[in-house]
């Protein structure tokens, strides 16, 4: 937000702090007011005067130039060479002598055009920053004072800061707003506006115009009042300076004073041309499903029936507290006006506005709160500055539509209470006078106890804690003491949970992966294209819903659900990095996934993890890649699983039938511990992986965080070392591809008994020679006894048992 110090100036003083606007800025920021910029508009128009055309003559090397003699009253005229055509012999100009620096950083030297010295340059209103186009130099009325600094002429000697104010502070979003907040820091009287309506003997607003309220809940108070007979036009001077000045265009004299009134009081208004209102009726009620409304820029909505508008006889006419509509605007040709003060409800005009995607000024102040008794004032004001800038009468009567209004209970807050927050002692008649001067009506109820009553415009005054912010940022947060708190009790134990879930963290980290922790939030158009159909998802233990939990507010269509699961975030981490020079990457994720039953909301902890590229293996030749990437991702799930101690699991593969649709159909495969899925491993599918650019390999995994640590934790069993030889005997079946290599390898396992210290699978090979669908499969096997050297009698049967029992079960060959 702009701030304009001479405006604010009217309501409260600050005279010491036009030299020094750095020392407001500072004291502003220092309570929570920070002010971002500064912008000194006296010093932008150095050297810029008012003078004063002697002479006008044809430039003598060039036509369409002509050479001016300037007077700028110092007593020295100035020749300047001019291209415009407006000007004449005895105008007033706007003159940048030599050292003035225009908008657009364009300095002004001495120089010579066409051979002919030009001591400065006749300015037009584009080149002073005024306005887009101008028809040429600007030329002033006769009485503008010769030798005159431009910006004092123009009001423009002014200073302009740039607020940002926290969206708790609605209040201080208007001029009168932080003149409070000024007069509260520095203990000075604040001089409210006058808004007495001397001439209300006009027609009567009830009698011209009907008011209806239908939704009361969502615009608890609504006032109206006309104005007739008003002459639409240009606004003075005055009004449109104050408004440039805080980046507001000027339109025309009665836009421009419901804009004024915003400024100055933070309350919107808008102004409902009366004849443009059919069977002149204004009704405040929530939209129909399907209706159609076209905003004062000419956008089109089509309403889903939750807005609520203002309409009249026949149709919707503004989108309440956010935008006025085209079809009954202000125009020139505006004679009768009806103009509108109200309190929408701000949870209702902010979910408008984020919806459609408008915002505005209106919007920006209703969606952060207004003040209900401001209502009547401001409109008020409106009115009587109407009759002034446009003319016209004002109604005798109006509509104040309040049924129901707010009132607010006091704050009950103790001494005690006070000082042992703040952590230092606190003065009581400190503490009395600034809930004084920000506005708080206090009254002791006992001893070191008080009751206050904030005032009305004061939303963010809810609780004792806030007092005691308050407190706090007047008195200086620097007086709060640098002191640790007495640890007067013993840490409290962690949850399960999140022991478990930092140590599984830490090996997964271990492994070279990077956590991320995202939003629990995520667009239903990017679930839905990254799950699709969720059904084999719940075939591998990750129950997923069909439709994520909506929320009701969200702040944008990214993340207008609660994530059913881990991975299209975390798919959108690998894209963005992916696409910042990151060849190849680890990253993991745990957290909550969410869902919703018929009685209840659910939420399930999983553990996700993506991988993409691999390192370049400078060792390994030819500099590709070391191996898959989705066997590196298995790898170190297996890792995991060896850390958390489970022995017992296995690698299901998943058919193209039965796959998730986000994996490769050839390339996934299910994990399957103790007799449970409980997650899936594979390759991102390759549309997937073309529709994110995504020019290298992908692997995805994501699992139920319970079945990871189901049993934890676990108790290493300790196992005797064999002060024996091992030995190892390889075997090679003929396997067809039906066959997975894993379920062989298991049954090798179980026929060993404890004399297998460990199996593997060491080749497999794939050729002609073997036959259509064959496949080679070669296991290593390590045996070894703890009681002795095992001799080859006992090799040879234990050999012949293992490739009995899978040529038998399997139905294959040994090579």
């Amino acid at each position: 937000m702009k701030l304009s110090m001479k405006w604010l100036s009217d309501y409260v003083d600050v005279h010491e702090f036009f030299s020094e606007p750095e020392k407001l800025a500072a004291r502003l920021t220092a309570v929570g007011i920070e002010v971002e910029g500064i912008d000194d508009l006296a010093k932008k128009y150095q050297n810029v005067v008012i003078g004063k055309i002697l002479v006008k003559d044809v430039h003598p090397h060039a036509d369409r130039l002509s050479l001016c003699q300037v007077d700028v009253g110092d007593g020295k005229n100035r020749q300047i060479v001019c291209g415009a055509t407006n000007h004449q012999q005895g105008d007033k100009v706007v003159v940048a002598l030599p050292g003035a620096v225009l908008p657009g950083n364009f300095e002004i030297k001495l120089s010579k055009i066409r051979q002919i010295e030009s001591q400065g340059m006749l300015c037009s209103e584009v080149e002073l920053g005024l306005a887009k186009e101008s028809p040429g130099i600007m030329i002033l009325p006769g009485e503008a004072p010769l030798g005159t600094s431009f910006a004092d002429f123009r009001g423009l000697n002014d200073v302009i800061f740039e607020l940002s104010v926290t969206p708790n502070r609605a209040d201080c979003l208007s001029h009168l707003g932080l003149a409070r907040e000024v007069g509260a820091l520095l203990g000075r009287n604040v001089q409210q506006p006058s808004v007495e309506l001397k001439e209300a003997k006009g027609d009567s607003t009830q009698e011209r115009v009907k008011l209806e309220i239908k939704n009361a809940d969502l615009c608890p108070r609504y006032a109206g009042r006309g104005i007739f007979g008003v002459k639409v036009g240009p606004s003075p001077d005055w009004l449109k300076s104050r408004l440039e000045k805080v980046g507001i265009n000027s339109i025309n004299n009665v836009v421009d004073v419901t804009n004024y009134v915003m400024l100055e009081f933070g309350q919107p208004l808008h102004a409902f041309d009366l004849s443009l209102l059919r069977n002149k009726t204004v009704i405040v009620e929530k939209a129909l499903a399907g209706e159609k409304f076209i905003s004062l820029d000419g956008t089109e909505l089509q309403f889903s029936g939750e807005e609520l508008v203002i309409r009249d006889g026949s149709g919707p006419v503004a989108l309440a507290g956010v935008v006025g509509g085209l079809n009954s605007g202000v125009s020139e040709v505006t004679s009768d006006l009806f103009i509108e003060s109200a309190y929408f409800l701000r949870e209702s005009v902010r979910k408008t506005a984020r919806k459609w995607g408008i915002d505005t000024d209106s919007s920006y102040r209703f969606s952060r709160g207004t003040d209900p008794e401001g209502v009547l004032r401001a409109l008020n004001r409106a009115c009587s500055l109407i009759l002034d800038v446009a003319g016209g009468s004002v109604s005798r009567d109006f509509y104040d539509a309040y049924p129901q209004p707010f009132s607010r209970r006091p704050i009950s807050i103790r001494h005690e209470y006070l000082e042992e927050r703040l952590g230092y002692p606190v003065q009581i008649e400190n503490f009395e006078k600034w809930m004084k001067r920000i506005g708080c009506q206090i009254r002791p109820s006992t001893e070191g106890d008080w009751q206050v009553q904030p005032p009305p415009y004061r939303w963010d005054l809810d609780l004792a804690i806030d007092l005691v912010e308050e407190y706090a940022r007047f008195e200086g947060y620097d007086q709060i003491p640098e002191v640790f708190p007495p640890l007067v009790a013993s840490p409290s134990t962690h949850a399960p949970q999140f022991r478990l879930e930092n140590r599984l963290n830490d090996w997964i980290a271990a492994e070279g992966y990077l956590q991320v922790v995202n939003y629990g939030f995520f667009g239903s158009q990017g679930r839905a294209d990254f799950i699709g159909d969720p059904t084999n998802l719940n075939s591998v233990g990750l129950a997923t819903p069909s439709e994520g939990v909506k929320v009701r507010n969200p702040l944008n269509d990214e993340t207008n659900e609660m994530r059913v699961s881990l991975l299209p975030g975390l798919l959108k981490n690998l894209v963005s990095n992916f696409r910042q020079g990151m060849s190849y990457g680890r990253l993991f994720e745990t957290g909550f996934v969410f869902s919703q039953t018929e009685k209840a909301y659910k939420e399930e902890s999983r553990v996700a993890l993506v991988g993409w590229g691999q390192p370049k293996n400078i060792w390994a030749g030819g500099g590709g890649e070391a191996c898959p990437t989705v066997y590196s991702l298995k790898a170190s799930l297996e890792n995991i699983l060896s850390k958390l101690l489970i022995g017992s699991y296995q690698w299901r593969k998943l058919s193209g039938e039965i796959a998730p649709s986000f994996v490769h159909p050839g390339q996934a495969v299910g994990l399957f511990v103790e007799g449970k899925m409980i997650g899936v491993l594979g390759s991102l599918h390759p549309l997937l992986a073309q529709q994110h650019k995504l020019r290298t390999s992908v692997a995805v995994a994501e699992f139920t965080f319970e079945g990871l640590v189901r049993g934890q934790p676990r108790v290493p069993k300790a196992k005797a070392f064999s002060r024996f030889p091992s030995v190892e005997r390889d075997l090679a079946f003929l396997v067809p591809s039906s066959v997975e290599a894993g379920e062989i390898l298991k049954e090798i396992r179980k026929q060993s008994g404890p004399l297998l210290e460990d199996a593997s699978i060491f080749d497999v090979y794939a050729g002609d020679q073997l036959g259509e669908g064959m496949r080679s499969i070669a296991y290593r096997m390590v045996f070894r006894d703890l009681n002795g050297t095992l001799n080859e009698t006992q090799l040879v049967e234990l050999q012949n048992k293992l490739a009995d029992a899978v040529k038998k079960k399997y139905k294959v060959e040994v090579r």
